[in-house]
């Protein structure tokens, strides 16, 4: 078992990586290259920040779900909140959804 699962998600180290790739892209904007160096150095920059945004994501993705089954949690509690309009449980929610698809309408949110 992970120890680290209940803690939430690492957010900092989301953050970390905005930070980075901020300060990247200052540092390429300074460089003399051509232009086709500085669009290799931009495809670099935009590849590395998403793998480590994936990365980052696949290393909380319990942390997030966790997030998600605790809103769905607080809200099953509540027999007054779960099954509304504004707390649709997940059949009614799937049925408002493929409904408005038939309806050509914007889905619900």
């Amino acid at each position: 078992m992970n120890p680290q699962r209940n803690c939430g998600p690492r957010w900092n180290r989301l953050n970390l990586i905005v930070l980075l790739a901020v300060g990247c892209l200052v540092l390429e904007h300074g460089l003399h290259l051509t232009p086709t160096g500085h669009k290799v150095i931009l495809f670099v920059i935009v590849g590395v920040v998403y793998g480590l945004m994936g990365l980052w994501a696949k290393a909380n993705a319990a942390a997030l779900e966790d997030l998600d089954s605790e809103k769905h949690r607080e809200q099953s509690r509540d027999p007054a909140v779960y099954g509304t309009r504004e707390y649709p449980t997940c059949t009614q929610a799937r049925f408002r959804e493929v409904m408005s698809f038939y309806r050509h309408e914007a889905p619900p949110k």
